[in-house]
């Protein structure tokens, strides 16, 4: 399910993950994976397409997010964004390129290249409320 064939109003099923990753593979198999699991994925292949869902209305229950995505928003900066404006909207960054000290002050941060065993964890663990 994709960002862009949703209506504003669409309030998916609990425990729905936001996952924005601009490399299509990459996205392509860890919604797979996720779904897997039980989650229901929704994909943003950009920070800008996520961004304006959330605000057209889009609930979810969970970001996981890219660093580094194309278009005038990163990551990083939408997770920022997300802190101020949704506090209670937990975020996940995951990157190969940053310094995960630094995303860690915004949000928890995942090294690429990642197990998706360990991203649900994770995404499970800030379900719970917690920050691992």
């Amino acid at each position: 399910m994709s960002v862009q064939g949703l209506a504003p109003s669409t309030a998916p099923a609990a425990r729905t993950v936001l996952l924005v990753e601009d490399d299509a593979l990459v996205r392509l198999v860890t919604a797979a994976e996720l779904r897997h699991s039980g989650l229901t994925v929704i994909e943003a292949a950009s920070a800008q397409e996520a961004y304006e869902a959330i605000v057209a209305g889009l609930h979810v229950d969970v970001v996981f997010t890219d660093v580094r995505t194309e278009g005038k928003l990163d990551g990083y900066e939408f997770a920022r964004m997300l802190k101020a404006e949704r506090p209670d909207l937990p975020v996940i960054l995951t990157s190969g390129h940053m310094d995960g000290a630094v995303a860690a002050m915004v949000a928890p941060f995942l090294a690429k290249p990642y197990s998706v065993e360990t991203v649900i964890q994770l995404i499970h663990a800030q379900f719970a409320g917690g920050s691992s």
